[in-house]
C-alpha cells in the first residue's frame, strides 16, 4: 500500500472516529438540556402551584374574616330585621365572590338573604345540608363541597354561628360562593401563555374548576367519558388519597369540543387548598409529549 493510500485510509478513519464522537455528544447534550429543561418545567410547576395555594387559602382567609366580622355585628341585633340586612347587603356588596349572604335561626330555616333577588327562598330549612350539621356538631364554621342549594344552582355555602353578647348560640350566617370563579381569577393569570394549565377537585372526585367549561362539575370517578382512560381515574384517586404529590397520566390536550385534539403523556403535581377542614386538591398539568 502506498504512503498516500495509507493517509486517506487514516483520515477516513480519523473523520468516522471524529463524527461518531461528535453524534455521542450531541446525544448527551440533547439529553442533559431535556434534563435541564425538565427540572426547569418542575420547578416551575412547583412553584406555581404553592403561590397559587398560598393566594386561594388568603382569599377565603379573607372571606372568612368578613364572615366573622359580620357575625360580630349581627350578634347585637335581629337575625331577620333591617339592621340584619344592612349586614348582608355589606358583606355581599364588598366582595364580588359572594352570591348570597343569609341568616338562619336556631333550628337552620333562613330568615333574611340578601340580595332580594333571592328573597323567594327566606323560610326554607338548610338543617340538611351537611356543613348546617357540622356546624351544630362543633359551634365552630364550616364550608360545604359543591352541593345543590336552594337558591336553584349548585355552589359552595361558608357558615358561621352568631353568639349574643353573654355567648348564647341566636342562628347562623352563611355566605355562598362559586369555587370556580375563586379559584379562576387567581390561577389563571400566571399560567396563561405557558405550557402548564390547573384544575382542581373535591377529594370526592368531583371538579370544582376546570379550564374547559366542558368538564366542570364533572366527577372523574364516575363520569362516563373517563370511564375509557383508566389512568385518568388512577391519578385522580391518587390526588384524593394524599394532600399533595406527583404522578402522571394520559388524556386529551386540548378542551373536549376541540376537534384537534389528542391523547398526550401528562405529568402533574397537587396540593391541598380548603378551610375549616374542608380539604379542596389543586393540581397543575405538563403536557410531556403535546
Amino acid at each position: 500500500m502506498d504512503k498516500s493510500k495509507t493517509i486517506v485510509y487514516a483520515l477516513i478513519i480519523v473523520m468516522v472516529v471524529s463524527l461518531g464522537v461528535n453524534a455521542y455528544q450531541l446525544n448527551v447534550n440533547l439529553k442533559l438540556a431535556q434534563q435541564k429543561d425538565d427540572l426547569e418545567a418542575k420547578q416551575t410547576m412547583t412553584s406555581l402551584l404553592i403561590q397559587a395555594q398560598s393566594s386561594i387559602n388568603a382569599e377565603l382567609e379573607r372571606l372568612d374574616s368578613s364572615l366573622q366580622t359580620a357575625c360580630q355585628r349581627l350578634s347585637t341585633t335581629e337575625l331577620s330585621g333591617a339592621q340584619a340586612r344592612t349586614v348582608l347587603e355589606d358583606i355581599v356588596s364588598n366582595n364580588s365572590l359572594i352570591v348570597n349572604a343569609a341568616t338562619s335561626d336556631l333550628n337552620d330555616i333562613l330568615l333574611a338573604v340578601e340580595p332580594s333577588e333571592y328573597s323567594h327562598i327566606e323560610g326554607q330549612d338548610i338543617s340538611g345540608q351537611a356543613q348546617n350539621i357540622q356546624l351544630h356538631q362543633t359551634m365552630r364554621p364550616a364550608m360545604s363541597n359543591i352541593i345543590p342549594l336552594v337558591e336553584g344552582f349548585p355552589g359552595v355555602v361558608m357558615v358561621a354561628p352568631i353568639f349574643d353578647n353573654n355567648g348564647k348560640f341566636m342562628g347562623s350566617l352563611s355566605i355562598v360562593i362559586h369555587p370556580s370563579l375563586l379559584i379562576g381569577k387567581i390561577v389563571e393569570p400566571p399560567i396563561n401563555g405557558t405550557p402548564y394549565s390547573m384544575w382542581a377537585m373535591q377529594t370526592n372526585g368531583t371538579f370544582i374548576y376546570d379550564p374547559d367549561p366542558q368538564q366542570q362539575g364533572r366527577n372523574l370517578f364516575t363520569d362516563s367519558i373517563y370511564t375509557n382512560y383508566t389512568e385518568v381515574q388512577t391519578f385522580t384517586r391518587q390526588v384524593a388519597g394524599a394532600q399533595s404529590g406527583y404522578g402522571t397520566y394520559q388524556y386529551y390536550n386540548t378542551n373536549l369540543d376541540d376537534a384537534s385534539k389528542q391523547v398526550v403523556s401528562k405529568e402533574a403535581y397537587w396540593t391541598t387548598i380548603g378551610i375549616y377542614g374542608t380539604e379542596w386538591r389543586l393540581v397543575i398539568v405538563h403536557a410531556v409529549n403535546p
